[in-house]
């Protein structure tokens, strides 16, 4: 346990230089807003960013600053802002495609965080090496020329080992050496060596496993001479509180099948109803990942120390439980357009999905006309086709189980001071209900991913009642007209049966 004499956190940042990667991301920008709204005195972040379809890295961090994560750091202190400093670069280029001029301006950063990745599933193998292995390493070879470096904080996954059934913070054997799977992204011919990924990747479920593993292995062997430490979230879902109720701006995790659910667009899903998925606010992340960093700057570890940032299993819930709670809350927080009432089903038998897929496609077909027709853009198709590959992405994590060991994540909560509980405890995701994180979870995503107003909800309820009483009555005249096809099959049959009755009798009485 850490000593009571030590600064308070944002003590320990004052006046500090931090290296983000991956600053434009869910996570990166959660954290950056963090930082300037609980340690508003460090001096500079440093942020490295590409230019992108030609728009100079100067123009993205102007946008970035005007996303609606930094709000209430407006509120604060706008001139909080002015502290992100953009490097125009590269994460799967060498040097991270930083310029001589600006490793230079690096040489007084004393915290690196590493959240940079691709997080797609089906990136091809060369890609996803250069993008989340080599990366890894050519930072830790510039962190080698910082001399104040203090904290070099590596963000990885709780699922980079998934072949093991029980997650303990640790480093796991390598699936391959990664100085030959540099090697080979860099030249080996692309299509070859996406060819022989499967049996390369030791069967890995997708190349982004694969991948963090190896940058994994990177860090431990730089832990050595490098103040290293490997953080590993698990699913991370929308914030509890910080910075604001339900803040999320994706439909990665649990969101995206809250939005296809709630729309009315997805009638069926394929999901294990008895497999809980560990799920992490944004807020416990950010929140506990300075904790950690403030740890490492003040009693630096030989090895690479290891944090599953998981919940404990209470908070684990499986598909079944989670759709349940989406579904009963979806009359309080409904969205504003919805193509019909939010209530599907969950099956674990892919041959039943594609049966009831395709009737889920025929009204997608309705539905997109009736947009055609509106002059608005189609876009029940294209949701149900992105959910199905995004499902079937994910199958090998939704039927499988991993246990997470966390004594490490949770031991943080001991070092906090006093002082700092109010900032930067994390534990009160444990004590929610699941039935409120689903409600926030619900109003965030109205509010900031899909830009609805509160001040809206009363008609968005009443759109739903709309659709509530159309499904009742369409459902009703549905079973009365197969009650009346039964009944009147019935007496068909009971009718033909008498006439050959009689038909027979009158045969019998003429002999």
């Amino acid at each position: 346990m850490i000593t009571k004499d030590l600064p308070v956190i944002s003590e320990f940042f004052r006046d500090r230089e931090i290296f983000i990667t991956g600053g434009t991301g869910f996570l990166g920008k959660a954290l950056i807003e963090k930082i300037l709204y609980s340690c508003p005195d460090v001096k500079k972040i440093y942020l490295l960013l590409r230019s992108k379809r030609g728009v100079p890295v100067s123009n993205r961090l102007a946008q970035l600053k005007t996303c609606e994560i930094f709000n209430r750091i407006r509120q604060k202190d706008e001139n909080l802002l002015e502290k992100l400093i953009p490097l125009e670069g590269n994460s799967m280029s060498l040097r991270l495609g930083l310029s001589n001029h600006d490793l230079k301006r690096l040489e007084n950063v004393s915290v690196i965080i590493h959240s940079a990745a691709s997080v797609r599933f089906d990136d091809p193998l060369p890609k996803a090496i250069l993008m989340n292995t080599r990366s890894a390493r050519e930072l830790c070879l510039i962190a080698e020329n910082l001399k104040n470096l203090k904290v070099l904080a590596h963000i990885s996954t709780t699922y980079c080992n998934p072949k093991y059934s029980v997650i303990e913070e640790k480093i796991y054997p390598p699936l391959a050496d990664w100085r030959q799977a540099i090697k080979l992204a860099e030249n080996l011919d692309p299509d070859v060596l996406d060819i022989l990924a499967p049996k390369y990747m030791d069967f890995q479920p997708n190349t982004y496993t694969f991948t963090k593993s190896l940058a994994e292995q990177i860090m431990n062997e730089y832990s050595r001479k490098l103040p290293i430490f490997i953080f590993r979230p698990s699913i991370v879902a929308p914030s509890v509180k910080e910075p604001f109720l339900g803040w999320v701006d994706n439909f990665n995790g649990p969101t995206g099948l809250l939005v296809a659910e709630g729309t009315g667009l997805i009638r069926i899903a394929c999901t294990s109803p008895i497999v809980r998925c560990n799920y992490q606010p944004l807020d416990v992340v950010t929140r506990s990942l300075l904790v950690a960093i403030w740890k490492q700057g003040h009693s630096p570890s030989s090895d690479a120390l290891v944090y599953n940032c998981a919940c404990s299993q209470v908070k684990e819930i499986d598909g079944k439980e989670l759709s349940q709670l989406y579904y009963r809350t979806f009359p309080k927080v409904p969205f504003d357009e919805i193509v019909w009432v939010p209530n599907g089903r969950i099956t674990s038998s892919y041959f039943i999905y594609k049966i009831f897929l395709l009737f889920q496609v025929i009204p997608g077909i309705i539905v997109d006309t009736v947009f055609k027709v509106l002059k608005k853009k189609p876009i029940a198709l294209d949701v149900m086709r992105k959910f199905h590959f995004a499902s079937s992405s994910l199958s090998y994590f939704i039927f499988n189980y991993w246990h997470f060991i966390n004594d490490n994540f949770f031991d943080l909560m001991n070092d906090i001071k006093p002082d700092d509980m109010e900032d930067f405890s994390f534990d009160f995701y444990e004590s929610i209900s699941s039935v409120d994180y689903v409600y926030k979870s619900i109003l965030g995503t109205r509010r900031y991913l899909m830009n609805q107003r509160d001040e809206d909800l009363p008609t968005a309820k009443r759109n739903y009642i709309r659709f509530w009483y159309m499904d009742l009555f369409l459902s009703l005249i549905f079973w009365i007209g197969l009650l009346y096809y039964v009944i009147t099959r019935y007496d068909l049959l009971n009718i033909s049966k008498s006439i050959s009755v009689l038909e027979e009798f009158k045969y019998v009485e003429h002999f």
